[in-house]
């Protein structure tokens, strides 16, 4: 927990850094008196963002890991085909913003088409970015997907939506968790299949990001600026679009856990032993505070869910937004989903980021 706490500090100094940066961008535009900022400018304030992170990565990838703590080679190993591949993945985000604004003089078709092919795309960056081999396996009659991933934290989610949507699971849980334990996790993720979580998730997340860049384009006058400099704006104001987000829709995501919990436990599991197991995987378990649990921590915390339990779910349960918007905000051009406390420096929760 000491570790967690260490590494909540160094989320909120890497995501504080973002956001006043982001409001610094702003603050420039809008003090410029013409079309000062051309596609060079944008490229090398892109490269001197990604050189910025690295040094976050790298405080949160080597030095704040848990035991067994990584080399410096180990971690580099790791980290830079991670980083590299998603500085490719959103240099051809950039372009297709480009595009977006010379042909619609807005961004939301980017946001809209770049979400479409990271959501088809996800398994194949897991590959790339966090260095997963992956097989399909069969489970109590359900197809699943068996990653080998390095990271103690990973977690898995899902791929494809509907009633096709495969849950990816990390390998190392099928050798060291009781099948008990086990049993309980694969029919939590197989309730959420059946109800259509994985694509109700992205639909909610799509609908809050386009409604983001459109507000932005019009806030901030976009249409009327010069490509490279709407290209800035438009990355600056999503940024502090995710940011938002980070404080809105942990709220939402919890009752998705709670829910799948309870169907686990209608269905004559006992998820307790799970549950209380959990956060010992990912290396957390929220925070005492309310405020820092709403907003830092979407995955309640251990005790929150074993009280929850003994309560039905009720309402609309719109799913996992919170740690599902930090990989689609890369279609927003921003690095908020790299520099939250549970992903920096660890490029295969950049794709999947710890979820229950």
């Amino acid at each position: 927990m000491k570790l967690a706490r260490s590494r909540l500090r160094l989320g909120i100094a890497n995501v504080g850094f973002w956001v006043l940066a982001a409001c610094g961008g702003l603050y420039w535009l809008a003090s410029l008196g013409g079309n000062l900022i051309d596609s060079r400018l944008c490229v090398l304030i892109g490269i001197a963002a990604i050189m910025a992170q690295a040094v976050f990565d790298f405080i949160g990838g080597w030095w704040l890991m848990p035991r067994p703590q990584p080399t410096a080679t180990v971690f580099l190993r790791r980290w830079f085909p991670g980083a590299l591949g998603h500085t490719l993945v959103l240099a051809g985000v950039g372009l297709l913003s480009y595009a977006s604004f010379i042909f619609s003089a807005g961004f939301a078709l980017a946001v809209l088409v770049a979400s479409v092919a990271l959501a088809l795309g996800r398994s194949h960056l897991l590959r790339m970015i966090g260095g997963a081999s992956m097989s399909k396996i069969t489970h109590g009659g359900q197809t699943e997907i068996s990653a080998e991933v390095d990271d103690p934290a990973f977690t898995g989610g899902f791929v494809g939506f509907g009633r096709r949507a495969l849950s990816v699971l990390p390998a190392n849980w099928r050798e060291s968790l009781p099948k008990s334990e086990l049993a309980v996790e694969s029919l939590r993720r197989e309730w959420q299949i059946a109800n259509g979580l994985p694509g109700r998730t992205l639909l909610v997340v799509l609908g809050w990001n386009i409604l983001g860049a459109s507000v932005g384009t019009i806030a901030l006058e976009l249409a009327k600026r010069a490509p490279a400099e709407a290209l800035l704006g438009h990355a600056c104001w999503m940024t502090l679009w995710a940011f938002a987000s980070l404080l809105v829709l942990p709220v939402l995501s919890g009752k998705a856990v709670f829910a799948a919990d309870r169907a686990a436990a209608d269905s004559g599991l006992d998820a307790r032993d799970w549950i209380a197991r959990f956060p010992v995987l990912i290396g957390e378990d929220g925070n005492a505070r309310g405020a820092v649990q709403t907003i830092f921590y979407p995955i309640p915390s251990a005790a929150m869910r074993l009280r929850a339990l003994d309560h039905a779910s009720a309402g609309f349960v719109p799913g996992n937004l919170a740690r599902s918007n930090l990989y689609y905000s890369w279609a927003t051009l921003t690095l908020l989903g790299r520099a939250v406390h549970c992903n920096v420096g660890r490029p295969a929760l950049w794709v999947f980021p710890p979820s229950a």
